[in-house]
């Protein structure tokens, strides 16, 4: 992949001593004129010891000015035995959270700032160069608790060129209220915005609700349930109260859409989720639109999260108690473990 896009590299993971090789490398490089070289090591898990000894030999032969620690966001719990296995052995001085492309929200990178504790800089959401995201601490929150990224869903859609909702829909969906042609329209953009599992995580609710399986079937099962949307008549998909689902208006949607009365049941029962995920939302909705609406990259501090005494209440019971006692444990122990997560603008000194 450096390759591809014309940067300079040099392979010494086949061959024995890798560390005196990757050595002259650098050196190499350095005499070239290169102001930024990247060492990346393979893989290795905490048993692994003749790897980790492999690691400190790389680690003292090139004296790097910084170390980036890369774990899988999908690990769970076990993120913070690897990520003090790493922090034991070398200078960790910050980290990357890679696979939030999936149904994984990342709660192991809680894990990894307490273990190693360095800052978050970025997120990898895909496969792709530009699939590497900056961490910013209040869209990830709201992942994380299952309340969206309404942040990283403006600024997705300000890329994509999408229609902005009326101002209608913008009101209805600031008082928390969902239609079935709000949910049509979400799925439509899903559709259009990129990897189906990235963008469905932005949205509250939507996250859940994504069918499991492949990137392929995922697709398919979303346009199916347009299909059956697209059955459905003008007061179906506006009415913002409770619609009487009887068989009869099950069946009509069915035949139309050439799907299954079961189908049309698992679109209703989605519908109802995403809107009571909507709903809880309540008046907070709002100042989050606002909060996207105000500018992509300016990540507010965690009071600016909505409810952030319950967000804390939820956040500690699905933790380690092991990752709290990392921060002196105690009530505070969590803000002292968010401040660390939003100082990930750390400043990297190098060694002399």
């Amino acid at each position: 992949m450096l390759r591809g896009h014309g940067c300079r590299s040099s392979d010494a993971t086949m061959r024995p001593m890798p560390s005196r090789l990757q050595q002259r490398a650098s050196k190499r490089f350095r005499r070239e004129g290169f102001e930024i070289i990247i060492v990346d090591t393979s893989g290795r898990h905490k048993q692994e010891t003749a790897l980790f000894e492999e690691m400190e030999q790389l680690d003292r032969a090139l004296e790097p000015d910084h170390i980036i620690f890369v774990m899988d966001g999908s690990i769970g719990q076990a993120a913070f035995d690897q990520a003090r296995a790493f922090r034991q052995r070398v200078r960790v001085g910050s980290v990357i959270l890679t696979k939030m492309d999936g149904h994984a929200r990342g709660g192991g990178a809680l894990s990894a700032v307490a273990a190693t504790r360095s800052p978050i800089i970025f997120l990898g959401t895909g496969e792709h160069l530009d699939d590497l995201e900056e961490f910013q601490v209040q869209s990830f929150v709201g992942r994380l608790l299952g309340l969206g990224d309404v942040r990283g869903l403006v600024s997705t859609i300000a890329e994509a060129n999408l229609e902005n909702p009326d101002e209608e829909q913008m009101s209805r969906i600031s008082q928390g209220i969902l239609t079935l042609r709000d949910m049509q329209m979400q799925y439509t953009n899903v559709l259009r915005l990129g990897p189906l599992s990235k963008v469905a995580s932005m949205m509250p609710g939507m996250a859940e609700m994504l069918p499991k399986g492949s990137e392929k079937e995922a697709q398919t099962r979303v346009r199916n349930m347009l299909v059956i949307l697209d059955s459905m008549n003008r007061e179906e998909l506006d009415e913002t109260s409770s619609v009487r689902w009887d068989d009869s208006r099950k069946r009509r949607i069915a035949r139309g859409s050439g799907r299954s009365i079961q189908e049309v049941d698992e679109v209703l029962t989605q519908y109802k989720l995403i809107s009571k995920a909507w709903s809880r939302m309540g008046k907070n909705m709002k100042h989050l639109l606002q909060t996207a609406h105000g500018g992509v990259g300016h990540a507010g501090g965690l009071n600016s999260v909505p409810n952030v005494g319950s967000m804390e209440q939820h956040m500690q019971r699905m933790m380690d108690p092991r990752m709290l006692q990392q921060f002196g444990g105690g009530p505070g122990a969590l803000q002292r473990m968010m401040q660390q997560l939003m100082s990930g603008r750390a400043t990297i000194t190098p060694r002399r």
